[in-house]
């Protein structure tokens, strides 16, 4: 899977959170994921001393900031790593995957791959990955995260780039969420894979299907317990979210932590998704 774009990113400072988020003028982008971790200290070593994020705080939460993700660490000890959930991995994009590979294998982290074999069975499904265009780690308490290629002139040395689900029902899955985002089908679904992309941003959301005979969690109390989406005017958001029928699992509030309004959906396999507004400024009218 190699992936070409080009999404310029733009620095930006918002009180009292800053992150750098790019497509600004895009309704709902991929913004955070919030982890559950063991120690934020071991986090940070894979998050900032290996992958070459910068350690902050998103109000009192610390925080790892790249160009276009943000990763919350709540230390608080997880229930499990991300394999067995709904949720596969973080995405990220560098423009020379070998390259931070081979430096997240030097600092003591492993490799896995995309479509894992079935419990006590070593060979993955044939799709399974190509380490010279893109790779798949597993970080502290078993968070696992790809890395893409990105080709593009000038791009910064690592940057978010999608978010991907696995489930038996993924095109049921890829169904919800372009319901509840507005997202659109993208081209190429095959008999395992389908995608949707997120209005003004493009390449977004990944949905696999999950070959072998285990059966999936959601993402509560896991190393990644959401996957996070900033969306401007988030109370009009939830109100549509409800007219569709999608009910909030945690209501629009503002969050002392993040010094933020939020709010939360949870699918119906499980996968919890948070909801923030002001990670990136609103759009001038």
């Amino acid at each position: 899977m190699w992936h070409r774009f080009g999404m310029a990113v733009a620095v930006v400072i918002a009180a009292p959170v800053s992150a750098q988020l790019s497509n600004l003028a895009a309704p709902v982008v991929i913004s955070h994921y919030e982890l559950n971790v063991t120690s934020v200290a071991e986090h940070q070593r894979f998050w900032v001393d290996t992958l070459g994020g910068k350690a902050t705080k998103i109000g009192k939460v610390d925080a790892v900031e790249f160009p276009d993700a943000l990763i919350l660490l709540r230390e608080r000890k997880p229930t499990g790593p991300t394999r067995g959930t709904t949720f596969d991995h973080i995405g990220m994009a560098v423009p020379d995957v070998p390259a931070v590979t081979t430096k997240v294998v030097a600092n003591g982290y492993k490799l896995t791959v995309g479509r894992e074999p079935a419990p006590g069975e070593t060979a993955s499904p044939p799709t399974a990955g190509n380490y010279g265009r893109f790779s798949y780690l597993v970080g502290p308490d078993g968070v696992k995260v790809e890395l893409v290629t990105n080709m593009d002139a000038g791009a910064p040395p690592i940057k978010g780039h999608h978010v991907h689900f696995v489930n038996k029902e993924f095109v049921a899955m890829q169904q919800w969420f372009m319901k509840a985002f507005d997202a659109t089908l993208r081209d190429g679904q095959t008999d395992f894979f389908i995608g949707a992309d997120l209005p003004g941003v493009g390449y977004s959301l990944n949905f696999f299907s999950w070959l072998p005979n285990e059966k999936l969690t959601g993402t509560h109390g896991r190393v990644v317990e959401s996957a996070g989406f900033d969306v401007h005017d988030l109370k009009a958001f939830c109100d549509r979210l409800k007219a569709k029928g999608i009910a909030l699992t945690k209501p629009y509030a503002r969050d002392k932590a993040l010094g933020l309004y939020t709010a939360t959906i949870t699918d119906p396999w499980g996968t919890v998704i948070e909801l923030t507004e002001g990670l990136r400024p609103a759009p001038k009218r």
